[in-house]
């Protein structure tokens, strides 16, 4: 966009310096503030429009109280990186990414679901699926909270890829 001499450009490096600011001062406690890891994808999200433009179509729904909930941090960016990375870039069309944050109690159940690429897979799977970033999301769940803290399912069917995490938040 640069080399381009693109009107986004400006936008693009601001979103880029919002999230790498992100990275590099907010992300060093063991647990975040959701606000500002919902606000980290924004961003993010924000980058990917102006890549796709109308062909993308993000629906969020955000839902219970959010202000005083901590998690780890930089858990939840992956799954939507993975929506663009194995969905997104390999469509052709709308793209229509769905993404749930909805704190019950002391959980919040955070959803993605994003297009399967090409053909349609014709067998269902709930098996684990995902390559380095899901395994990296894996290990820090281990690490952060107890195996009753959290569940992460990874499936997909025909149409979709949906991933599913269950994890106990901390409070303010």
């Amino acid at each position: 966009m640069a080399v381009e001499k693109s009107e986004k450009t400006p936008k693009l490096i601001i979103k880029l310096s919002e999230l790498m600011r992100y990275f590099l001062y907010e992300t060093d406690e063991s647990k975040q503030a959701l606000e500002k890891e919902i606000l980290c994808i924004e961003n993010y999200l924000e980058l990917e429009k102006l890549r796709y433009g109308d062909q993308l179509k993000i629906k969020t729904n955000i839902s219970g109280a959010i202000e005083d909930a901590k998690i780890s941090p930089m858990l939840l960016l992956a799954f939507i990186e993975n929506a663009f990375k194995h969905g997104a870039k390999k469509n052709l069309g709308n793209i229509n990414i769905a993404i749930d944050f909805i704190i019950k109690g002391e959980f919040l159940f955070f959803t993605t679901r994003n297009p399967l690429p090409g053909k349609p897979v014709h067998k269902k799977s709930i098996k684990p699926l995902g390559g380095i970033g899901l395994k990296n999301v894996r290990k820090r769940l281990e690490l952060g909270y107890q195996p009753d803290e959290y569940d992460l399912r990874i499936m997909k069917n025909d149409k979709e890829f949906i991933t599913a995490l269950k994890i106990k938040v901390k409070w303010k």
